[in-house]
């Protein structure tokens, strides 16, 4: 065994040798007592060995996870020697991580647009609104499980830096998987898609209208896309929609296809012009803007 080798198969290798030394003791025993034939344990062993490389992701992800900063083995560390790698809680300035976690992908998914006229930064001026937007599609329990697994998520990274966040779930399948979690419990709750899309941007108009900034139909479309849209990904095949149910529960795949579905009909029917009298071609109105034309004079008279 070299000494350079990822401290990771070391403990696979140490594994697999424990199972083989765990076979060749019961071996014996299942013989004389006639408990299990040699056959069928001799099969069942082998059903599980012939399984055994499907696990080395998982030892890898636990191992650069847990001791990255203090065995400097996996090289994904930048602690030194016997330091504990830093900790993230549910006190202190930051309590809502699953806020964190999803302003985290859109801050890595979409580029900073300013307003000419007003200066605001778009996704910024939003992040207030969708904090209180997002917690008020869930009861509190369910927020704060879902905030403490996502504070344990952050704790196996060892960062809550959204690049740093990013790049490595890119390379840990199994925690990629919780990480994708919060993000398709809220877009589950668009279910009632249009009910829900229109609840969504009324609330969120509400919680920014002291900043001035009205929330329209394209931040709309651009803040679902920015969030889910990487989730189409794992629902293009049989297999990949297999695995959605068995990683998040039977029918998710189907729930999220359909959301899928009625996100893209609504999107088309938005980017087709309306006729207005004299044939003239128009763009759709906003619904914030049809609902402030509702609150005016003339709309209350008609």
């Amino acid at each position: 065994m070299t000494a350079d080798q990822p401290p990771f198969e070391r403990h696979h290798r140490t594994a697999q040798a424990l199972v083989s030394t765990f076979q060749e003791a019961l071996e014996p025993q299942f013989t004389a007592k006639g408990v299990l034939s040699r056959e069928e344990f001799t099969r069942a062993m082998g059903l599980m060995m012939a399984h055994w490389p499907s696990v080395l992701p998982l030892f890898a992800s636990i191992c650069q996870s847990c001791t990255a900063s203090s065995c400097g083995g996996c090289g994904g560390g930048s602690g030194t020697m016997g330091e504990e790698p830093p900790q993230i809680g549910a006190g202190g300035r930051r309590r809502d991580f699953v806020t964190r976690l999803m302003v985290s992908a859109l801050r890595t998914r979409l580029p900073d647009s300013m307003d000419p006229i007003t200066g605001a930064s778009f996704p910024q001026v939003i992040l207030p609104g969708l904090q209180s937007t997002l917690t008020a599609l869930f009861y509190e329990k369910e927020w704060e499980a879902m905030n403490a697994s996502v504070i344990a998520l952050f704790n196996r990274l060892g960062t809550d830096r959204d690049a740093e966040v990013w790049q490595r779930l890119a390379h840990e399948e199994t925690l990629a998987v919780l990480a994708d979690t919060p993000f398709i419990r809220v877009m589950l709750r668009f279910r009632q898609f249009h009910q829900q899309r229109q609840t969504f941007m009324r609330r969120m108009t509400d919680q920014l209208r002291e900043r001035h900034f009205v929330f329209a139909e394209e931040h709309f479309q651009t803040l679902f896309d920015a969030l889910f849209g990487r989730l189409r990904d794992g629902l293009r095949t049989e297999l990949g929609r297999a695995r959605t149910d068995i990683q998040y529960g039977e029918g998710t795949a189907e729930a999220l296809l359909r959301i899928f579905d009625q996100f893209d009909k609504h999107r088309q029917e938005q980017s087709v012009p309306v006729r207005v009298l004299g044939g003239r071609q128009m763009p759709r109105p906003m619904l914030a803007q049809r609902s402030m034309l509702g609150s005016t004079p003339a709309a209350k008279r008609r």
